[in-house]
């Protein structure tokens, strides 16, 4: 193959330090968009965007890559301009120099990490010290109740609009109250307070602060705010577990009752999603990722793409396989299935070298009830 273009890219900041190369190869009249990222010095991950398609259409893709990364505040490495040896602090390197960004005005909010293994499940259900909740998936949304109205801020601590209607509720609250939760279709159900009427609450334990929720603040909500209810105890939370399973709901979350409320991510609180799984077709690479089908009747039914999960070996190796013709049949990892039977979050996990493509049917895709039980 020959090389055509091709672009070096960085990124520096904080604990940043990364790249982004990508390169047009020719291959017989024909043009591949391949591309390597990772963190700077360390092998890096590599993949293509775009297999054997016009040069007009390479071009599109190698563009459209390159504007997303400097939009997000990559860097091009040139003879003049390289990275530094150390990654500058946190607002003086590639991603300060993005503009358009929103102000932070919040608080960073407190993050779950995952419980990746089932096997711990039984742990978390059996310690008194850890309370559980069902994991909604909304959109996260910390609100401010000022003198002047609602401020409603992403994760990140930046104002968001994403809320719509649904924090309409909360105009009752108190002055100096700032709260933790999520948007879900026109509710807003909070799980956390941060202040309260201008008291900094984030250092008293995660139980003390729902009492304050449930007692104090739960009195003064109106239209679709609610306080999303806890399980504590062994009883309670394996009744929560096997309640949440049987309704296809999204997965439990685990908060330390004793924790304070610290910003980022740490494992005072946890979360453990249902995953599901399914056989699917991979048909084509679709540049940023590879599309599945499964047979909805004599149809082929497209049921989204996947990329996550896959590695240089499985690309190199999936893509050889599209080449020659083949609609290998692979197992993916997935949340759940949307309405539409789109998968929400897939994972690849291998090639089924003993499965046929004839028992890759849409009637295994499973959806997932996003109702708060």
């Amino acid at each position: 193959m020959a090389t055509i273009k091709t672009i070096e890219l960085f990124f520096q900041e904080g604990a940043s330090d990364k790249v982004y190369n990508a390169e047009i190869l020719e291959d017989g009249g024909k043009f591949t968009v391949s591309v390597a990222w990772g963190r700077r010095g360390a092998k890096l991950n590599t993949g293509s965007k775009a297999v054997k398609v016009s040069r007009v259409d390479a071009d599109k893709m190698f563009d459209k890559l390159v504007r997303e990364k400097r939009g997000k505040g990559y860097e091009e490495r040139t003879t003049e301009h390289q990275p530094a040896a150390v990654a500058p602090p946190e607002g003086t390197g590639s991603g300060s120099r993005v503009t358009g960004k929103r102000a932070k005005v919040g608080h960073a909010a407190q993050l779950l990490t995952a419980i990746d293994d089932e096997s711990e499940l039984d742990t978390f259900l059996t310690d008194d010290s850890m309370l559980a909740q069902q994991k909604l998936d909304g959109i996260r949304v910390l609100v401010h109740i000022t003198e002047e109205g609602l401020v409603a801020t992403q994760r990140d601590g930046k104002i968001t609009q994403l809320a719509g209607n649904a924090l309409g509720g909360l105009a009752y609250l108190p002055h100096g109250t700032i709260i933790d939760g999520e948007v879900l279709g026109n509710a807003y159900w909070l799980f956390d307070v941060l202040q309260l009427a201008g008291d900094d609450v984030r250092d008293r334990g995660y139980r003390e602060r729902w009492d304050i929720l449930e007692n104090e603040l739960e009195p003064a909500l109106s239209g679709e705010a609610r306080v999303l209810q806890i399980a504590t105890g062994k009883k309670q939370k394996r009744a929560l577990h096997d309640k949440l399973r049987k309704a296809n709901a999204e997965g439990l979350v685990f908060k330390d009752r004793e924790a304070p409320y610290t910003s980022g991510r740490n494992t005072t609180q946890r979360k453990f999603k249902f995953i599901k799984s399914a056989d699917v077709m991979i048909v084509e690479n679709a540049g940023n990722a590879y599309r599945m089908c499964v047979w909805d009747g004599r149809t082929l039914f497209d049921c989204g793409n996947v990329f996550a999960g896959t590695t240089n070996a499985s690309r190199k190796d999936l893509d050889a396989r599209l080449a020659r013709g083949e609609k290998p049949v692979a197992e993916v990892k997935y949340l759940y299935a949307t309405k539409d039977h789109q998968l929400f979050q897939p994972v690849f996990v291998s090639v089924r070298e003993d499965k046929l493509g004839k028992a890759c049917l849409r009637d295994q895709l499973v959806r997932t009830d996003r109702t708060v039980l």
